[in-house]
């Protein structure tokens, strides 16, 4: 059994649970209680309690328990970021031990892979840029593709899109050396994904709010409706917007000359607590 790497967990809990599992495999006698002695734990059952999500963790325990699995100095502190992206309940916060984390990790596959995740999710031009390179003849160079985007992107950084796009294996060049879209997916963690789709949500809605200023009436379409509504309603309410994007998908997705590319916001979010602050009824 191959030693557990901390590089390649987003769920600190999994990796411990992991850690433990081969100990036990590869050290005789090892048990929950030769752990507990070794990290300096007084409850022997500290660890199992952590695994089972029934503690948390704090800068302590987690020094003491990154000592009881001997880890080294880069996977301790990767170990620390990674339990406090976890336990994290602010999304912003979880973003910001996400990205130490990322330049923890050793120079390797698994480094390029998560920052170009990070980078797809969190620069609005990624997903665009997919879209326009299968603009007419597919052949556009990453100059052509700059010229069009909007809001302005200079073309080191839309050669820097393409190659994430390329990494990531969302977008690939045929024998003839044109552009195409794979329909590869991004595969992360529950955590990890969180992170990354409200930061795409973020990166989208500012986008939203500039092209207010940018765009004419005619050009865009922003609206909003506010309503009162039952909270035992926002479920059905959801499931109609569900049927509206794929509605949306099905009549508009595929064209075979398209000469843009558009994004769709759809938000609905409470502007009113269900009982008054400091009602405990």
């Amino acid at each position: 059994m191959d030693r557990p790497s901390i590089f390649e967990y987003s769920d600190y809990r999994a990796f411990l649970k992991a850690m433990f599992q081969y100990r036990k495999e590869t050290t005789p006698g090892y048990s929950h209680r030769y752990f507990a002695r070794m990290a300096g734990f007084a409850s022997p059952n500290f660890l199992k309690l952590v695994i089972d999500a029934k503690r948390s963790l704090t800068s302590t325990s987690i020094s003491q328990v990154a000592k009881g699995f001997k880890l080294k100095k880069p996977e301790r502190e990767f170990f620390e970021n990674l339990v406090y992206m976890n336990q994290a309940e602010d999304l912003a916060e979880k973003d910001h031990y996400y990205r130490k984390m990322i330049t923890l990790s050793p120079r390797g596959s698994i480094k390029k892979i998560d920052q170009a995740q990070y980078d797809y999710f969190s620069r609005w031009y990624l997903p665009v840029i997919r879209e326009l390179s299968v603009f007419g003849d597919r052949s556009q160079t990453a100059e052509q593709i700059a010229g069009r985007l909007n809001p302005p992107v200079r073309i080191k950084e839309v050669e820097n899109a393409l190659d994430r796009l390329m990494q990531l294996g969302l977008i690939r060049k045929d024998a003839q050396g044109r552009w195409e879209q794979t329909s590869a997916l991004l595969s992360t963690g529950p955590e990890v994904k969180s992170v990354l789709i409200a930061n795409f949500h973020r990166e989208m809605i500012r986008l939203a709010d500039t092209a207010i200023e940018r765009f004419p009436a005619e050009k865009r379409d922003i609206t909003a409706l506010t309503l009162s509504i039952g909270k035992d309603r926002l479920p059905e309410l959801k499931e109609k917007i569900t049927e509206f994007r794929q509605e949306i998908l099905k009549s508009f997705a595929g064209d075979t000359e398209p000469d843009q590319v558009i994004q769709i916001n759809i938000q609905v979010f409470p502007v009113t607590r269900t009982t008054p602050k400091g009602d405990r009824t």
